[in-house]
């Protein structure tokens, strides 16, 4: 396995960073999955951990309505900076445009809600040492400053058998992060070559020389967690078809056992 991922990783240049977690009668693979890397937008993971806790602490509603405002809007990926100035979303909304749009303007609104320290106050206390917040999106003056969202692809998988269990926000929460990461609108990573009947909720993320992919699988007498990290890949189409290569590989190897 290890060595079938290795000519992959080698066919599409780089580095990639491998990491599967078992949840239900599968297996756990590490490749590089210590190695602290820039996150993108995967780090919008550990934002809706911490939006959930909240939640759940009676500290935020998710029916609370917030009105998006010139000031919020930021370039990159997403839909609300092409909405009109004044419209009114729900946290449940900002949360799920997050998520399943990568929704950059959103996600701020959200950190701003929270605050950053609480993100990784609550990344520390579940065992998540080098997963960092440490700017809001598109923030590249913060990036010149030395300032990135950094993580590792072995403990995001691990934050992901967390919401798999409904231990990391608890109970329902979790089960509403699951069914909002089941709702991704960009499969075509982790999800490229995998069939149709099985389940995939997951969460992208792509900035320069990083493209990377998270998520959870299922079908009927499995799940697990995985996430496939990528940088300095010859170009984002080797990055993306190389994930979806390693993805389907772990499936064929854990349906063949």
């Amino acid at each position: 396995m290890k060595q079938q991922i290795a000519e992959i990783a080698a066919g599409c240049g780089g580095t990639f960073c491998v990491a599967v977690r078992n949840i239900r009668n599968a297996i756990d693979l590490s490749i590089n999955d210590n190695i602290v890397i820039s996150s993108a937008s995967i780090i919008k993971v550990p934002v809706i951990v911490e939006a959930m806790r909240q939640v759940a602490a009676g500290k935020l509603s998710l029916d609370t309505q917030y009105e998006l405002r010139d000031e919020h809007r930021v370039r990159g990926a997403g839909v609300m900076r092409y909405l009109h100035t004044g419209t009114r979303l729900t946290l449940k909304d900002l949360l799920t445009l997050m998520i399943i749009v990568s929704d950059n303007t959103a996600t701020n609104m959200v950190i701003d809600l929270l605050d950053m320290q609480n993100v990784n106050s609550t990344m520390r206390l579940l065992g998540l040492k080098n997963t960092k917040l440490q700017r809001k999106m598109y923030d590249w003056e913060a990036i010149e400053r030395g300032l990135d969202n950094v993580c590792t692809a072995g403990e995001i998988a691990d934050l992901l058998v967390m919401i798999a269990c409904n231990k990391a926000a608890g109970d329902k929460w979790d089960e509403m992060i699951l069914d909002i990461l089941h709702h991704q609108q960009d499969n075509t990573r982790l999800g490229l070559f995998l069939p149709e009947e099985v389940k995939l909720a997951n969460k992208t993320g792509a900035r320069r020389d990083v493209f990377h992919d998270c998520g959870i699988v299922s079908a009927d007498d499995f799940s697990y967690a995985i996430s496939v990290f990528t940088e300095k890949a010859y170009s984002p189409g080797d990055a993306q078809v190389g994930i979806g290569r390693v993805s389907r590989a772990i499936y064929d190897a854990i349906i063949n056992s």
